[in-house]
């Protein structure tokens, strides 16, 4: 196998493991109750409105659908996904950030799923959740979400059920993989407790390199 063939095959296992992996932690239940709450409120009205009163004007029958229908789909919507935000994930793979995040009724209605090329990174930071029609984040003001710009023009915004500490975390690694991506956010300045993680992490790759290269050496001695 020529030198060629092996830097791919690194490559390779690269691409296979796994850098970093970020699950979500819940930040309130006071959302998911009222919504959940609200839902059966809106089943018990479809019941009255629709076989107890049983309307034969048909305004009536439009009223009750905008009265009971679309809430009931907007607040099960809304009960369902912050249900289900323990399947979230972030994920940095090789050159490629994988991600599934439940958003938050201020973030959009819509699961967001997909993955990201870092070379394709024009700017990223963190960015703090409007706190409007949300009561457990009112406890949680200065919860953040991951916002990254490519260079096509494209945005995202994800990962408002991970920590910030977290956010912040996979921030670094993307700046350590990809350092002409800018990184708009002060981290040392806004999450402080991060400085000593970011010197952690900046020594154990300068360890890593170090041992890369003591197994080159040792590599070619034996060649000897």
């Amino acid at each position: 196998m020529n030198e060629k063939e092996l830097k791919d095959e690194e490559l390779n296992q690269e691409e296979e493991q796994s850098v970093i992996f970020k699950q979500p932690v819940r930040f309130g239940w006071i959302d998911f109750i009222i919504n959940f709450v609200f839902s059966l409120i809106m089943i018990v009205s479809i019941y009255f409105f629709a076989y107890r009163e049983k309307p034969e004007d048909i305004s009536l029958w439009i009223t009750s659908i905008f009265v009971t229908i679309l809430p009931l789909l907007l607040f099960a919507n809304r009960a369902f996904k912050e249900f289900v935000y323990t399947r979230d994930y972030i994920e940095i793979k090789g050159q490629t950030i994988r991600y599934r995040s439940s958003p938050l009724i201020t973030t959009g209605l819509r699961t967001k799923k997909g993955e990201i090329q870092i070379r394709e990174i024009k700017k990223f930071g963190l960015s703090k959740i409007p706190r409007k029609l949300s009561f457990d984040l009112f406890k949680h003001k200065k919860k953040a979400m991951l916002v990254i710009s490519l260079k096509s023009g494209k945005e995202y915004f994800f990962g408002e059920y991970i920590e910030n500490d977290d956010l912040a975390e996979i921030c670094i690694y993307i700046k350590d993989i990809y350092p002409k991506a800018k990184l708009v956010t002060n981290l040392a300045e806004d999450y402080p407790d991060l400085a000593n993680k970011q010197k952690k992490l900046a020594s154990l790759k300068q360890k890593k390199a170090v041992e890369d290269d003591e197994d080159i050496e040792g590599a070619g001695y034996r060649k000897r």
